[in-house]
């Protein structure tokens, strides 16, 4: 078990190694020697290890991916969500990750999200089938008065830091696929679809350029000068102002057809718009469709 600052730190010893992947210490000093399992070294030639070393090397070695518990080790936690977790039951997992959402659990919903990545379910399945029905959900919540905007913003907001650290364990390939640019209208108040996007690409290869929420298209065009982005995709969850918006989109389409560079479009808000000028926009309707673009 580890002590609390153990629990605050990044680092995770080779003892701590040893532990989880059920293995000895001699072991997990083999495995670094031969270049199968990453580390870094402390000026005292120490190995220390990172979450996404465990993640790159779990993904390689799937035998030991059983032996990955949640981080930290929270004692509070039985073994049946750890069963859970490893067979990626997220039907199980939904009301869960919900009331841990609602009560600002960072900790925690940041322990489900890395362990079912560290356990070979892919962020596709991860944001498909357990991230967006709950956000789902906590905006229904909001519209039938269950919770108050403020849960409601407090519990996104808990998601979407959670989805910003899994960033640091999302093994990247080394060879790059492409440049990728993805934004959200200047009106949009939700860029966590946007940002789980970004995850998916990086996870592809792509060098992804990430505007956030309330980036005006117009503002866009050096970028485009200076990034050249071979594909653009758009995020849209709710539109305010349709008609500001459509000359927004319109302008995009513009710059898409004038950088050669194919638009792929997603969420509920772009409902509201008419894709009718410019370059085709490809409709991307769940995360798997990322994925597959």
């Amino acid at each position: 078990m580890m002590n609390s600052s153990e629990q605050n730190s990044p680092y995770l010893s080779s003892v701590d190694v040893a532990r989880i992947l059920d293995v000895n210490v001699a072991t997990v000093k083999r495995w670094t020697e031969a270049g199968k399992l990453d580390c870094v070294k402390t000026a005292g030639g120490h190995r220390k290890f990172l979450m996404r070393h465990l993640a790159a090397f779990a993904i390689d070695n799937q035998k030991y991916a059983q032996h990955l518990p949640l981080i930290h080790f929270r004692s509070e936690l039985n073994l049946d969500l750890n069963a859970e977790l490893l067979r990626g039951d997220f039907k199980e997992l939904i009301p869960f990750f919900l009331e841990k959402s609602l009560l600002c659990d960072a900790t925690l919903i940041q322990n489900i999200l890395n362990s079912l990545y560290m356990v070979h379910h892919d962020l596709v399945l991860i944001y498909d089938n357990l991230v967006t029905p709950v956000l789902h959900e906590i905006g229904s919540k909001w519209e039938r008065g269950d919770v108050s905007i403020s849960d409601e913003h407090l519990a996104s907001q808990a998601i979407r830091d959670a989805i910003v650290k899994m960033q640091e364990i999302v093994v990247k390939p080394a060879n790059g696929t492409g440049r990728a640019f993805v934004l959200t209208f200047s009106g949009e108040l939700h860029d966590i679809p946007a940002k789980m996007v970004q995850h998916i690409l990086e996870s592809r290869g792509f060098q992804v350029l990430f505007t956030g929420q309330r980036t005006p298209v117009g503002d866009t065009s050096g970028l485009f000068d200076s990034f050249r982005p071979e594909r653009v995709y758009l995020s849209s969850v709710f539109v305010e102002d349709v008609q500001q918006t459509q000359i927004e989109f319109n302008e995009l389409q513009r710059l898409c057809t004038s950088h050669n560079a194919e638009l792929f479009v997603g969420g509920s808000g772009i409902n509201q718009l008419k894709i009718t000028e410019g370059k085709p926009a490809h409709r991307l309707l769940t995360f798997k469709d990322v994925m597959q673009s």
